[in-house]
């Protein structure tokens, strides 16, 4: 399964491909003077956390989900964009360290497109949670409520599943296991930090992290821009699937 989400096209590749057909490819020289960066994200990780303090930095800009395919294909209709190399322009020309939201198979897309032969290197920035069970019980309630951030608005109630539950915590193994592995086969420098990290201690965490994409640490932190969702909903719904797991 790890191999199989580097080599086979995701929906946001098959989908930006068949938008942009033979115009998504990109086969020159270096075009821009600094590297490409990206945050490597599995659901519910904390990504949104760590991005908003990232676009506090001078030195940083974007870091939102702009390689989703829906996004890419209504941007590039709106701003008269016809094909994919210009799409990335595009952004690098608002801020020369623009980075993006990338999951593993869209960092996979991103180098099958030869969209990482524009920049002179590539650094993934991975954040990860160490509790699955946690990240796959918040996943599970996002995607019935469809609150996916603490300022949106629930449109229903969440219902326990415990198969859910499971196959959120095998995707999530499974896609941070090919995270790891994608920087090795593709030649980009990585970084792993953890969501605990981050919440125990933002300005350390968000410290490692500018480091790493060449930006200059702050000294402080301004208040974060999304709150934490997790509440008794999360709580009843873990101690459940560890009943399930362990009875008695």
């Amino acid at each position: 399964m790890v191999f199989r989400l580097l080599h086979d096209p995701g929906v946001h590749e098959t989908k930006i491909r068949a938008h942009f057909r033979s115009r998504v490819q990109y086969d020159g020289a270096p075009v821009f003077e600094h590297p490409l960066l990206l945050l490597g994200f599995t659901n519910r990780c904390g990504s949104n956390l760590l991005a908003g303090y990232l676009r506090e930095r001078p030195g940083l800009a974007g870091f939102h989900e702009q390689l989703n395919f829906d996004f890419v294909m209504a941007h590039s209709a709106r701003e008269g964009i016809r094909n994919f190399p210009d799409y990335i322009r595009h952004f690098a020309a608002k801020h020369p360290r623009h980075g993006f939201k990338a999951s593993v198979d869209q960092i996979a897309m991103l180098y099958r497109f030869g969209i990482t032969r524009m920049y002179p290197s590539v650094r993934v920035l991975h954040i990860q949670r160490r509790d699955l069970l946690a990240q796959a019980v918040s996943y599970s309630i996002a995607d019935q409520t469809k609150q996916w951030i603490s300022k949106h608005r629930k449109q229903a109630e969440a219902v326990y599943d415990r198969t859910d539950i499971d196959n959120r915590i095998l995707g999530f193994s499974n896609q941070n296991g090919a995270m790891r592995v994608a920087p090795q086969v593709f030649g980009f420098e990585y970084e792993c930090l953890d969501y605990e990290d981050l919440s125990e201690n933002a300005l350390g965490t968000v410290k490692r992290a500018c480091r790493f994409f060449g930006v200059k640490p702050p000294g402080a932190l301004g208040a974060p821009w999304i709150e934490r969702q997790a509440n008794e909903v999360n709580r009843s719904f873990i101690e459940r699937y560890r009943r399930d797991i362990h009875p008695g």
